[in-house]
Formats: C-alpha cells, structure tokens, sequence
C-alpha cells in the first residue's frame, strides 16, 4: 500500500510518455498579449481606455492602431490579461527575428479575435510569412463573433523538405474599423495532423530521454525505498 502513490505517478508520466500527448514547441512572440503598453492616456467611457500605438514589439502599418482597456465592451473578459491590440484600417506586424522554417514540420498561428458590441463590423485578416515570402493568410469577419466576446482562428501551414528563406514575421490586418486581437501564438511541431486542427505532436527525441530517464529513475528510487520496508 505505501507504493501506491508512487506507482500512479509513475504509471502517468509512463502514459504521458509512450502515448504521444502533445508537446508542441511554442515559438516566442515579443509581448504576444499586448499587456506591455503605452500609457492609455484617452478615456472612452467607463472601464474603456486607448492609445493609437505605438504598440511595443510590433510595427503599425497604415490606418490607425493601438491597444485598448475595453473592459466594458468584453463582460466575459478579455482572453489573456486586460489589454487588447486594435485595428482601424490598418496592419500589426511582428518579425520574429532569428526564427526561420523548418522542413517537414507543421506551423500553427493562434489568433484570438473579437467583436465588439457596438456595431463595429469589419473585415480582418492574419497572415505568415517567411522572409517576403507569404505562407499563408487567414480571412474573416468578425460579424460572425458574438457581440462582446472572442473567437480563436487558426492559420495552419505545413513545410515540405525545402522551405521559403527568411525570418517569420506574423501580421494583423484590419479592413475598416474595428478589429481587436489577443494572445497571439505559434507553434511548431511535426506534420501528424489534419490540416486545420490544433497543433497534437508527439514528444521529441530529447525530451523523450528526459522523461525517460526521469521515470526509470522514479522507479528505481521506488522500489529501494519498497525493499528496505
């Protein structure tokens, strides 16, 4: 009975090991959530306040854009932190210095979108590149979100065994206004996966050895513990 704590334990890090859980590699994004600001110096009502950028880490490419507090358009709250990127007609762009693409590998970017309550229809659009090189864009309308809430949308790309040159770089754009973003992600992991699906992959070598070695480890530290009883 006193190994029984230790051996379901064990028996999960076994199960989250061999049964190929999802350990997608999650590439940084430089204030991905827009939580780092400018101060919000232009009130818009209670628990509304805006700036019109600049954003830090990102770059504003025509119209208009900056972060906001819309605590009173998103009752629901907001996906991650308290602060939103919005878009009046304008792109947000990110390169992601240093990181290029790997072959053979599957790339997910994980945009949250929202709507706001007040009749604020517009197209928007995010898109990823690879140098100058678009990879591939995703398209909507955020008419089809619920008023005061946020949607997810993925972009989805799959590498052969050449790839396109250049850094990544990740753009927002919004046709008119106004288009709010939040918690932006992208990973990385081995093509397994119906395009369009949420990154699943499998562990990768090194981190299997680190489980592994980790889980014997237990185990052997289980059962010497068992044998001096």
């Amino acid at each position: 009975m006193k190994l029984k704590v230790p051996v379901i334990f064990i028996a999960l890090l076994a199960f989250l090991l061999f049964s190929g859980v999802s350990l997608a590699d999650s590439i940084a994004i430089q204030n991905s959530s827009f939580e780092d600001t400018n101060p919000l110096a232009q009130a818009c009502g209670t628990g509304c306040a805006f700036n019109n950028g600049p954003i830090p880490d990102w770059t504003i490419t025509g119209g208009q854009a900056g972060t906001a507090l819309l605590s009173s358009y998103y009752p629901g709250g907001i996906p991650d932190g308290s602060i939103v990127a919005f878009s009046n007609g304008g792109t947000i762009s990110q390169t992601l210095t240093g990181t290029e693409l790997q072959a053979n590998s599957t790339y997910v970017l994980s945009v949250f979108v929202g709507d706001r309550p007040d009749n604020e229809v517009s197209d928007y659009s995010f898109s990823l590149y690879a140098g100058s090189t678009l990879l591939g864009t995703f398209s909507g309308s955020n008419s089809s979100i619920t008023p005061g809430t946020f949607a997810q949308e993925f972009l989805t790309y799959t590498t052969g065994s050449t790839v396109a040159a250049g850094d990544l770089t990740i753009d927002l754009a919004s046709a008119g206004i106004q288009t709010d973003f939040d918690n932006v992600q992208l990973t990385v992991n081995p093509a397994d996966y119906p395009a369009g699906d949420p990154p699943v992959s499998t562990p990768e070598p090194g981190t299997l050895l680190m489980l592994g070695s980790g889980i014997f480890g237990m185990l052997g530290f289980a059962f010497r513990k068992a044998s001096a009883v």
